[in-house]
């Protein structure tokens, strides 16, 4: 992810993303993910594509990102957002001991 970070750049519009800068599909970002847990011999049943928008919303608002700003990152037009963020006890309890 660091290698892919790192030749992507830092600029605008979705993480993962074909070299014209068009956004990958659905179909074609699960395909992906798949293999490599095949290749890192990972359980690929345990992770999805949501898993990602679960983990980005959720560090978003672990980081005080604003509600606006969440939305606008994992393109949700509604509400929607706010069942992905998955703060637990745990993330709680480190965020106060620093």
């Amino acid at each position: 992810m660091r290698l892919y970070i790192a030749v992507r750049g830092n600029s605008q519009g979705p993480l993962f993303m074909f070299p014209g800068g068009a956004p990958v599909s659905k179909s074609f970002f699960s395909v992906q993910l798949k293999k490599s847990l095949t290749w890192a011999g990972l359980p690929h049943g345990s992770y999805k594509g949501h898993s990602f928008r679960i983990g980005a919303a959720t560090t978003a608002a672990m980081r005080g990102l604003s509600d606006e700003e969440i939305q606008r990152m994992g393109r949700w037009k509604s509400q929607a957002f706010r069942k992905y963020i998955r703060i637990t006890m745990l993330h709680l309890h480190s965020s106060t001991a620093t």
